[in-house]
């Protein structure tokens, strides 16, 4: 059975000297995102957030001026995308995949293809009703990949992206318990801004 789910990168260590909250460490797994997630996983996808969407460096003034920080941002970029596995096979985000891209999935079933990132990075073809995926394809074996390959239906994508969207959704649960631990004033304005980062309930273009 084919698993569709979203994860984030994990922090690299350059982020150890951060101490405004608790996270997950760098240990080169990737953090899927869901409802019973750790507090420390929650902590880590919003340092990456926080840091990999400020135009400044990022500094540690006080939790609430964090947080303030964390609603305003111009431009998100969060390290991630949808994990795709089936029959051992896993595909995973490249380089500069970004989470809050996940609806261009939807596109897929008509042959419009989200961006996977890159160096190396998955290679995807339309056969019929079928679309294929060879993970950690090299640049210079783009446009013949051998190897593993990965097979899904076009029919069951927009299944696979209903539970993308619940995921998220529990992220988002997750994520109110874990701001009002830290700083309850802040909770509902973290929690509409990341709402809207992530785009949860992004259904089809129309």
């Amino acid at each position: 059975m084919s698993r569709l789910f979203p994860v984030v990168e994990s922090l690299p260590p350059s982020y150890s000297s951060f101490e405004l909250w608790p996270f997950r460490g760098h240990d080169g797994e990737w953090i899927p995102l869901h409802r019973e997630m750790p507090s420390d996983d929650v902590g880590a996808v919003m340092l990456s957030l926080l840091g990999n969407s400020m135009s400044d460096e990022l500094t540690q003034p006080d939790l609430k001026t964090a947080f303030d920080e964390l609603v305003r941002l111009e431009r998100t970029f969060l390290p991630g995308g949808l994990q795709l596995e089936a029959e051992g096979i896993a595909v995973t985000p490249g380089c500069c995949a970004d989470l809050t891209d996940w609806p261009d999935w939807h596109g897929l079933p008509d042959g419009n293809g989200p961006d996977l990132g890159h160096g190396p990075g998955t290679m995807f073809e339309f056969d019929g009703e079928i679309i294929r995926f060879w993970p950690d394809v090299d640049d210079e074996d783009w446009g013949s990949p051998e190897g593993r390959r990965l097979e899904i239906r076009r029919q069951d994508l927009p299944a696979l992206l209903q539970g993308v969207n619940r995921d998220l959704a529990g992220f988002i649960d997750a994520l109110r318990a874990w701001v009002r631990n830290l700083e309850p004033s802040r909770a509902d304005q973290v929690v509409a801004a990341v709402s809207g980062y992530l785009r949860v309930g992004d259904g089809p273009s129309a």
